[in-house]
């Protein structure tokens, strides 16, 4: 059976990218807590940690967008986007390691945001250079395996402290190691060439892309066909950003409280719900890398992305509906899934149209700008949260106070809402999939 992606090229890429984020996850779900329950007191513990995991997601904000620039503009025998995916799994190895050693609350501190920029630093030279090095017609396909690896991603650490509980520290250091490991062994085998150095933005064309210091000579924009060029790729761009992240938002807001729902509604305790809400984490998460894989290689194969990226809505949305109404552990594992393939699905579909409306020479500072979508999210929708539960009064279903219907519903209205963005995008949509494109901002197409 042949493929419409190079596997030479997307699974080292991806490699880099499942391990990255797996290094991230390991002191999120344990290390930070533990340090945190060690070093404040009890009643301080939940402020503490909600504090630095956000402190680390303002770090991924600004680090993502800012190595993306950085790696546009390198020049050098190693490439652009090389030296930042090895040099960040390098310095995010070390600064884990200071993490681990550390047990007061500041070095913690430090070296969590550290930690953090370095492996933004690897995400987004992993994310241009895949958008430099997949033709047209293997973007969709090779979106949705690197969507499906970034999940993944987050399995071995999980498992790892599942087994070995009191080895936190140790733990911690496996994905690193393993980051470090495919970050070499991509730059051996993922070319970074020197054709595609070559459209590294020179500063003429960093200011004809609206990024010339203010001094610039006003030339550079003078002509209508200069502002054509680059005001569509940035309104399209701009579609495709909040697409990500109005989904982001939906999908947070599903997956919102699931212990509390479990608890309220079916079981009664906080203790007998973590089974099935365990559950339908892994489903969502079996969801999201099986909707990934799907739609990226149906969307490369015939074409066509606007029937994915519906079906993958509805289904978000179906899921909100579903666990809105959900009584018994059955219809919250539907909704799971049915979250959790919509939600991948879209990812790579999306992230496939951005990389075909980001303009070649700044690659990497629009697909570092595109992860901020997928993180403020996770800023935002915590609070929103809260507050929703407890608007229309007590559940339904449970007598509660917390309104799990009204919290679910709204993220299956902000779900179905994004359709609205498709005919912004049509420029992008009606594109059919031409499979001897060249890549984004690379040399020539690939033979063999």
């Amino acid at each position: 059976m042949s493929r419409s992606w190079p596997a030479r090229v997307v699974l080292p890429l991806a490699a880099v990218n499942l391990t990255a984020l797996g290094a991230l996850t390991a002191p999120v779900v344990a290390g930070l807590p533990l340090k945190v329950s060690a070093a404040v007191p009890d009643d301080q513990r939940t402020a503490t940690l909600a504090t630095l995991v956000a402190l680390g997601a303002v770090v991924a904000l600004v680090a993502s967008p800012l190595f993306g620039a950085l790696s546009d503009r390198t020049r050098g025998r190693f490439g652009r986007r090389t030296p930042w995916i090895v040099g960040g799994a390098i310095v995010g190895l070390g600064t884990t390691t200071g993490f681990a050693m550390s047990t007061d609350l500041g070095p913690v501190t430090l070296w969590w945001m550290a930690t953090q920029a370095a492996y933004n630093a690897v995400l987004a030279g992993t994310s241009a250079l895949l958008a430099d090095s997949v033709t047209e017609g293997e973007r969709a396909s090779a979106s949705g395996v690197f969507t499906a690896a970034s999940f993944v991603g987050t399995l071995p650490p999980l498992l790892l402290i599942a087994v070995l509980p009191h080895q936190v520290s140790t733990v911690m250091f496996v994905m690193p190691v393993a980051a470090v490991v495919a970050a070499v062994a991509c730059a051996f085998v993922v070319p970074d060439s020197p054709l595609a150095r070559q459209h590294a933005p020179t500063a003429a064309e960093a200011e004809s892309d609206g990024m010339a210091d203010a001094a610039a000579p006003a030339s550079a924009h003078d002509t209508a066909e200069d502002e054509a060029a680059f005001e569509r790729p940035r309104a399209v761009f701009v579609a495709v950003w909040v697409q990500r992240f109005a989904v982001g938002v939906a999908f947070s807001l599903i997956a919102a409280f699931t212990l509390y729902l479990v608890s309220d509604r079916m079981t009664g305790d906080d203790v007998a719900a973590a089974s099935p809400a365990s559950l339908a984490t892994l489903l969502g998460g079996a969801g999201v890398v099986t909707g990934a894989l799907v739609a990226g290689a149906w969307a490369s194969r015939r074409g066509r992305y606007v029937p994915a990226l519906v079906a993958g809505t509805v289904l978000l949305a179906a899921a909100g509906v579903l666990k809105a109404v959900a009584t018994a552990p059955p219809t919250l594992w539907a909704a799971a899934l049915c979250a959790g393939l919509g939600m991948g699905a879209i990812l790579a579909l999306n992230f496939a149209l951005a990389m075909r409306s980001v303009p070649a020479a700044r690659t990497g500072t629009y697909l570092g700008v595109l992860n901020i979508a997928e993180t403020l999210p996770q800023l935002l929708v915590p609070l929103v949260a809260a507050s929703l539960v407890r608007v229309g009064g007590v559940d339904p279903f449970s007598g509660g106070v917390d309104n799990y219907v009204t919290l679910y519903l709204t993220g299956a209205v902000v779900a179905l809402a994004t359709i609205a963005l498709l005919p912004a995008m049509r420029s992008l949509l009606r594109s059919r999939a031409d499979a001897g494109a060249r890549p984004v901002s690379a040399g020539p197409a690939r033979t063999g």
